[in-house]
């Protein structure tokens, strides 16, 4: 009975050594699947990581490249720009280039403390002109506005925009003397525009008010970035 017993049992214990030596292959294949796997997405991820770090470098190659053709012909044209006739014939410091007279009408800073003493000290001072009043408005959120320094709601929709307002009389019948100011502040380098003009007779003077605006345009740098790319 036990030798009928014994290849039996011995068939059941190979079949259970097989189906171990089966468990242990099919975990080690997984395992290694996996480790695959893995390994794949990691190199996937490098070469996807490596090809848009050389992607960024192309383009801030050709950005340069593009930078330095663009330069070339800015160079050319403001060589041509001073030799502008305008230019040459405007009024400006001596030494400096007939270009720089581009630059004092339209200045990079707003300083509405230096527009208005320009007004006060310059355009608007003229024998037989008196003037009566001057509000310059600083620009909300640029300039500081000091104590003595009016400021209104109407300051400047344009950031870029420096709004103004002035009084001047003159003797009756002198109306050529207001044309003549009205003139000096056309012939201004500094940009200024007039909005509103009113001319009034008030017995032995003439008055005029009037409210306009001067510009400035904010000076733009060029600098080298770095940005960060994430893996």
């Amino acid at each position: 009975m036990a030798d009928n017993e014994a290849p039996g049992l011995r068939k059941r214990q190979q079949i259970q050594k097989a189906g171990k030596n089966m468990f242990v292959w099919v975990a080690g294949a997984a395992a290694i699947l996996g480790i695959c796997a893995v390994l794949t997405v990691s190199l996937y991820e490098r070469i996807s990581f490596k090809q848009e770090v050389i992607n960024k470098k192309g383009e801030t190659a050709s950005t340069l490249e593009s930078n330095v053709k663009i330069a070339a012909e800015l160079k050319n044209k403001i060589r041509v720009l001073n030799t502008n006739k305008a230019l040459l014939e405007t009024p400006r410091l001596e030494g400096t280039e007939p270009l720089s007279v581009i630059l004092d009408a339209l200045p990079s800073t707003a300083n509405s403390s230096a527009l208005g003493a320009s007004l006060q000290q310059k355009l608007l001072t003229q024998d037989g002109v008196t003037l009566e009043s001057l509000t310059v408005d600083p620009i909300a959120g640029v300039e500081d506005v000091s104590e003595g320094t009016s400021s209104s709601s109407s300051t400047s929709e344009n950031s870029n925009r420096i709004n103004f307002q002035f009084t001047v009389t003159v003797a009756s019948g002198q109306a050529n003397i207001l044309k003549d100011m009205l003139q000096k502040l056309e012939r201004s380098i500094r940009t200024i525009d007039l909005t509103s003009v009113t001319i009034e007779q008030q017995g032995t003077k003439m008055t005029l008010n009037a409210k306009g605006s001067a510009y400035y345009q904010p000076a733009t740098s060029v600098t080298l970035k770095d940005k960060s790319i994430r893996p």
